[in-house]
């Protein structure tokens, strides 16, 4: 969704002071948090976590809920709404929708550690019946969270691709160990054409 303006703006720490906390700015962050939460197709919000406006709620039940959002899981959320149901019933997103997310969330966050996940283990992460797993790893992969395949006679969804949730020094060496890895195979076929001979890329390419 689209941000507050003055949470848009690009001076926004001049906007509100830097580390100010006044009612205006914690008004907007609150906004901002929900409205994001609410949204069925926006997963990635760990880009929130950095705005001072957003930082101010630290202490406060929303900005608990957004780190759940950002990095927690679906068992994170349901002992979070155990303990402050009244808050989450007021806000402008139901617990349905929110296990709803969650749900992906979760799924992607095991996506990126295991390539054959059971069906099994996922009706135990996800709280959900068996027979309720096959369409929603189906809305899933509708989501982009995940790409894989479904293999139903083993019960056990294969992952070849998922979302990383947040992006930090982790990512960032992937990518690095990755632009290495494609510079040396350019490097091979640099050579190999300069000799006019035929080659073969290095595995992993």
């Amino acid at each position: 969704p689209p941000l507050p303006r003055s949470l848009l703006s690009s001076g926004i720490n001049a906007e509100y002071g830097g580390e100010n906390e006044g009612v205006e700015a914690k008004a907007d962050a609150h906004v901002c948090v929900i409205s994001h939460i609410a949204q069925p197709n926006i997963f990635i919000m760990d880009h929130l976590l950095d705005l001072h406006p957003i930082k101010a709620l630290d202490g406060q039940l929303v900005h608990e809920l957004l780190q759940i959002f950002v990095s927690g899981d679906l068992s994170d959320y349901l002992e979070f709404y155990a303990a402050n149901s009244d808050f989450v019933e007021h806000l402008s997103v139901s617990h349905e929708q929110n296990q709803r997310k969650l749900r992906l969330l979760t799924l992607a966050s095991i996506s990126e550690t295991e390539q054959d996940i059971e069906f099994s283990k996922l009706a135990d992460k996800l709280n959900l019946q068996m027979e309720e797993i096959e369409p929603f790893i189906i809305e899933a992969i509708g989501s982009g969270l995940v790409k894989g395949k479904i293999n139903e006679p083993e019960g056990r969804l294969t992952v070849s691709t998922s979302i990383h949730r947040s992006f930090g020094k982790t990512q960032w060496g992937e990518i690095k160990d990755r632009l290495e890895l494609w510079q040396k195979n350019l490097l091979v076929v640099r050579e190999s054409l300069s000799k006019g001979h035929a080659f073969a890329l290095p595995i992993g390419s």
